[in-house]
């Protein structure tokens, strides 16, 4: 569950449940971070450690079954799929685009790589003791 990463649901966002833990696996789908064919947590698994109701995750793989990101085998689990062709355009653009901005005024301000992803890791640890 590692994959997960630092991931927070912000009941208060006004962004249902469902739609952030979605978005959260498309992101982690998408980028690679789980490969294709490699089996995911099951739906248990994920609502004890998200802290939410059983339906409320089955629904996201229903969804993300349905678009065709994940493929269920009966009694052996859910995988990421193998043949969905996982595009760029599949990423939050709003996320895109505030990155290009921070490295963008990062650069102009003369800052190299390593600072900027030591801010970022930061910013980061920042987030994860305030939960």
């Amino acid at each position: 569950m590692n994959e997960l990463g630092v991931f927070h649901i912000d009941e208060a966002s006004g962004v249902p449940l469902w739609i952030q833990i979605r978005k959260r696996l498309v992101f982690l789908i998408t980028s690679g971070r789980f490969a294709r064919g490699e089996r995911l947590p099951s739906v248990r698994e994920l609502s004890v450690n998200f802290g939410v109701n059983y339906n409320t995750v089955n629904k996201v793989y229903q969804d993300l079954e349905r678009d065709g990101y994940i493929f269920t085998k009966r009694g052996l689990g859910t995988y990421v799929s193998e043949t969905k062709d996982f595009a760029s355009t599949d990423f939050d653009d709003e996320i895109v685009a505030l990155a290009g901005k921070l490295v963008d005024t990062a650069v102009g301000k003369g800052m190299a790589i390593d600072d900027v992803m030591e801010l970022v890791r930061d910013q980061f640890a920042k987030v994860e003791r305030r939960m």
